[in-house]
């Protein structure tokens, strides 16, 4: 190479030179991009004058999809964790629809989720097949509800190498006996959420609209919270199920609010949240985060303003890829943003 350019440095130095200012042009388009914002384009409209729920999610699930959900989030509501058997046996999408409505409508299970997809006879059904979707059969019949109050919950599951659980009876006895001084904790840790929540809307200033109450919600988040950007390495420190429940998962919901510090996710659904208390259509939304040099998971909060779908980066950590912007349109967020697919966002 160092020949080459000994023996060609005119062509080398042209090279250069246009290298940098492709370099320079893509900086500039970056910038002339960023720094034009649709915050500056949109109306302070008055906002509803009561409280909104959209169910972005759930209101997309089909008949089957409905009745698998409503029966798991109600053995989440009450606490009735352990090896559920499902009312139907569904496939890898519909596992995956229904899961990401349990975890992205507004629930409040900060201290339970739903894992180990598996067949009637225990198989798990990730063992060989290690993406969800492509699990197409309707095999999918028992799962297993985690709650952190569950009195066995650092109790790990035993597979065989074909992915059976041999220990099911033990799983199912261990996870479905609560501790009662834990269910307390998780009804305290709700009321207290509730009442954060509640005075954060109460303290919108009089008159305020659509704009300017998201602005007083990014301000009240900025000002309160911190992201919880170490979470990724404390994990890989928790020794079993019960303590990722209690030290990690709060940060992804509403209850981070409490704690003091939220997840990236923990940000979008608090500030969705906020919007629709306040009167506001709001939901969050999930996908690939694409740059100039990398793509990793992301979520948004949308929001409605001024009639049309808003997209905001509730907790600022893409605002210095956005020029200091956190606020941007469909058009901009489908250029930036790559959604899941198995939901329609559109």
């Amino acid at each position: 190479m160092m020949d080459y350019i000994r023996k060609h440095q005119k062509a080398a130095i042209g090279i250069g030179f246009i290298v940098v200012l492709l370099i320079i042009f893509f900086g500039w388009q970056r910038k002339m991009a960023t720094s034009k914002s649709v915050y500056d384009e949109l109306e302070d409209l008055p906002r509803g004058a009561e409280a909104v729920r959209s169910d972005f999610y759930e209101q997309q699930l089909t008949k089957k999809e409905e009745e698998v959900y409503q029966f798991l989030k109600e053995h989440l509501a009450n606490m009735e964790g352990g090896i559920l058997t499902l009312p139907q046996a569904i496939d890898g999408k519909e596992y995956q629809r229904i899961v990401t409505a349990l975890e992205y409508d507004r629930n409040p299970f900060f201290y339970g989720f739903v894992d180990i997809p598996m067949t009637g006879e225990y198989e798990y059904v990730l063992q060989k097949e290690k993406d969800i979707l492509r699990v197409t059969e309707e095999k999918i019949e028992k799962i297993v509800l985690f709650l952190s109050c569950a009195k066995g919950i650092e109790v790990s599951g035993r597979f065989d190498e074909e992915g059976y659980l041999v220990n099911a009876d033990k799983i199912a006895e261990e996870l479905s006996v609560n501790d009662s001084e834990k269910e307390t904790k998780i009804c305290q840790t709700m009321e207290e959420t509730d009442k954060i929540l509640n005075e954060i809307v109460a303290g919108l200033p009089e008159g305020a609209g659509q704009k300017s109450t998201a602005d007083y919600f990014l301000g009240w988040l900025d000002e309160h919270l911190e992201l919880a950007d170490d979470t990724a390495s404390e994990a890989k420190e928790l020794k079993h199920m019960g303590e990722m429940l209690d030290q990690i998962y709060p940060y992804n919901h509403l209850a981070a609010l409490t704690k003091g510090k939220a997840s990236i996710l923990g940000y979008a659904k608090i500030l969705s949240e906020l919007f629709e208390r306040a009167g506001m259509e709001s939901h969050v939304v999930m996908g690939s985060w694409t740059s100039q040099w990398s793509e990793e998971m992301y979520v948004l909060c949308a929001v409605s303003i001024d009639g049309q779908t808003i997209y905001i980066d509730a907790s600022g950590a893409k605002e210095a890829s956005l020029g200091g912007n956190r606020w941007l349109s469909e058009e901009e967020t489908l250029h930036r943003m790559k959604f899941a697919d198995y939901y329609e966002y559109e």
